[in-house]
């Protein structure tokens, strides 16, 4: 009963965060629009979206894009939980996106550019938006995970402030960054459903597919050099 109650605990205090998490992007993603639409400046608005990341590494907030890197991290008996949390963070992070979008409005500060890049979004192919949010997700790993290993403090901020700048830059898509852009146009349809579907299934590959290599090369370089494809699944999940 008691350990019933810690994963209840567990999955409200994901919820919550994740709440907080999707306003951050949000905050981040209403900086990026008011600066390209002040200043026309893309790189200039792609660093003042990194404040949204920034806050969410040093404040411990669950956004789906940074945890989702962690999930080979667990045995194969507690993956199912954590996919839980995981699960429960990004429908967190879309309602803060979407509460935060909705005062956005309710305060007059949708920017007007929000709409014409939410239709080029749009017109993108699914295996588009799929290939957009790879590398995204990859690039969102190198920041978390720079955040959290590199000791010096100037390293860590640079890191996580060029990879979130550079998915922007790219072009690369992120899919809370999506659900808030999408609120605040007011463009909830299939259609719109469907591009945040693509660009989730991309970042959850992009988020896996550089841990994932990492713990199959120390493996080999621990002498298991005669993997098959069961080996392989048993020695990830170990």
């Amino acid at each position: 009963m008691k350990h019933s109650s810690s994963k209840i605990n567990r999955i409200l205090i994901v919820f919550l965060n994740g709440i907080l998490a999707g306003v951050c992007i949000g905050i981040g993603g209403l900086l990026f629009l008011k600066t390209k639409e002040y200043a026309n400046n893309t790189v200039l608005g792609a660093l003042f979206f990194s404040i949204g990341l920034i806050l969410i590494c040093n404040f411990g907030f669950f956004l789906y894009t940074g945890k989702i890197c962690y999930l080979f991290d667990y045995k194969s008996d507690e993956i199912g939980f954590y996919a839980l949390q995981l699960i429960t963070g990004i429908i967190g992070n879309y309602l803060g996106a979407l509460g935060f979008a909705s005062l956005c409005k309710l305060m007059n500060l949708v920017p007007n550019n929000v709409f014409s890049m939410i239709d080029l979004k749009l017109q993108l192919n699914w295996y588009e938006l799929i290939i957009r949010g790879i590398f995204c997700g990859m690039l969102i790993y190198f920041a978390v995970e720079g955040f959290k290993v590199i000791n010096n403090n100037f390293g860590k901020y640079v890191v996580l402030i060029m990879c979130v700048a550079g998915f922007i830059i790219c072009g690369f898509e992120h899919c809370i960054a999506n659900m808030f852009y999408i609120s605040l146009d007011n463009t909830i349809t299939l259609q719109s459903f469907l591009m945040i579907l693509y660009v989730i299934i991309g970042n959850t590959i992009g988020g896996l597919i550089v841990p994932l290599v990492n713990k199959v090369v120390k493996k080999l370089e621990r002498g298991n050099d005669d993997l098959n494809f069961t080996r392989l699944l048993r020695f990830i999940l170990a």
